[in-house]
């Protein structure tokens, strides 16, 4: 009668153990798909924001072509954009500022009067 008590026993034993082995697994699978969820859209929001610098650059350097670049804010659904200029004579210094719901951050980018090209650029420090 004992043994057959342990048997019991040691099956109960053996299922619990596979039972706590597959829930162990099936979290850290879905912790690690959670961080990799994460870090995708952590790389989403770096190339958005990349993009738009780049697509400001550009307009920029077009306005400066044009002869009319002025300070100037942008509102969107998404971005709130404000740019300030300031002529330094052979170049110009443009101070970014990009707020929406996940970004917040300011850059300063100098750009050649003569050659339009971009001589400087920097993210400006909070604080």
């Amino acid at each position: 009668m004992k043994k057959l008590l342990n048997n019991q026993g040691s099956a109960l034993q053996i299922v619990l153990v596979t039972f706590l082995i597959m829930i162990f697994s099936l979290t850290t699978c879905l912790f690690l798909i959670h961080q990799k969820v994460t870090h995708y859209q952590h790389i989403d929001l770096m190339m958005k924001q990349k993009n738009l610098e780049i697509l400001l650059v550009k307009y920029y350097v077009e306005e400066m072509q044009e002869g009319v670049l002025m300070s100037d804010d942008y509102e969107d659904d998404d971005y709130l954009i404000e740019s300030y200029v300031d002529d330094m004579g052979s170049f110009y210094e443009i101070t970014t500022h990009v707020e929406s719901l996940k970004m917040n951050y300011e850059f300063i980018v100098d750009i050649n009067t003569t050659t339009f090209e971009v001589s400087q650029f920097e993210y400006k420090k909070e604080g």
